[in-house]
């Protein structure tokens, strides 16, 4: 059902001992890791440098020249109703960055556009550009529900990220001659609003705690510690009906489950709604089971 991969990355956080050890052997004893059994590990990914530099390529000239130029963002806030605190309306970008960093970094560009997102960047098709029109026509029935199926196959089948979408669909990044009405309709800020941000990955650990602090200790490491993860990509539950076991800490167990149904839902028409439909279906069949425990 899925291929396993062990991993060990190395953290570089010093392990302060505890302020009334004495002696080595009691601060070597007293060195806390900063996690502890049933615990997961959340790791940020990136962009590749190529990928990034594709996505520059098909936006608008305009937004291309101010690539590596630093920008500083504001986000637009909100009242929250529950506890009236400012909270932010949008993603939570930097506020000073350049547009390559914050396209590494930051931007999901390796995700699937949504539906609605197919309809929002309908707006920015110039008009001037010899397949304009058609061009934004185009998003617009993909985005309607009755284009699921167009959808379907263009996004879902093909697995068409957000720099495909901005190749296809050139009349987004089309400037002519710069003369009016010629310009791109598409601003970085309208770039920005659009893209999705970068979801943490969970994992959960599979080293010892107390095996991890004895083995720093014991090649006498004085800034940072190693952590170990169990790493394991989800296949072929579709082609070879595979059953799904989660057993550890509550937290890690719903971590779990979240990748799953994200990673289901990359291959799936409906999205991560039949991804959760199909553990519903393998839970009822007694294919997936969670044991988790606080």
């Amino acid at each position: 059902m899925q291929d396993t991969r062990h991993l060990r990355i190395h953290v570089e956080q010093p392990m302060d001992p505890s302020p009334t050890a004495t002696t080595n052997e009691q601060q070597q004893q007293s060195q806390q890791l900063p996690y502890q059994a049933g615990d997961i590990a959340t790791i940020l990914p990136s962009n590749p440098a190529h990928l990034v530099s594709r996505f520059l390529s098909v936006l608008p000239p305009s937004i291309q020249s101010i690539a590596d130029t630093p920008i500083r963002i504001q986000q637009r806030k909100q009242k929250s109703h529950s506890n009236f605190q400012e909270s932010s309306l949008n993603h939570p970008w930097p506020e000073r960055c350049t547009l390559r960093g914050l396209l590494t970094h930051c931007a999901d560009i390796q995700s699937l556009p949504e539906r609605e997102d197919l309809y929002s960047l309908s707006v920015y098709c110039n008009q001037n550009h010899p397949q304009g029109k058609d061009q934004r026509d185009k998003l617009i029935s993909l985005s309607e529900t009755s284009g699921a199926a167009l959808y379907g196959d263009y996004i879902i089948r093909e697995k068409r990220n957000w720099v495909d979408l901005f190749y296809d669909f050139d009349a987004v990044r089309w400037e002519g001659s710069g003369t009016s009405g010629d310009v791109a309709l598409m601003t970085i800020s309208h770039l920005l609003t659009m893209l999705p941000s970068i979801t943490p990955r969970h994992f959960s650990i599979a080293s010892s705690p107390s095996y991890m602090v004895r083995q720093t200790a014991a090649l006498e490491s004085k800034e940072g510690f190693d952590v170990e993860l169990c790493v394991a990509v989800v296949d072929h539950i579709l082609e070879r009906n595979g059953a799904v076991y989660i057993a550890g800490g509550s937290k890690m167990a719903r971590a779990v489950r979240e990748e799953i149904v994200e990673a289901l839902g990359s291959v799936l028409e409906g999205g991560e709604g039949d991804a959760k439909k199909l553990l519903n279906k393998l839970k009822r069949k007694g294919m997936f089971s969670i044991e988790a425990w606080s």
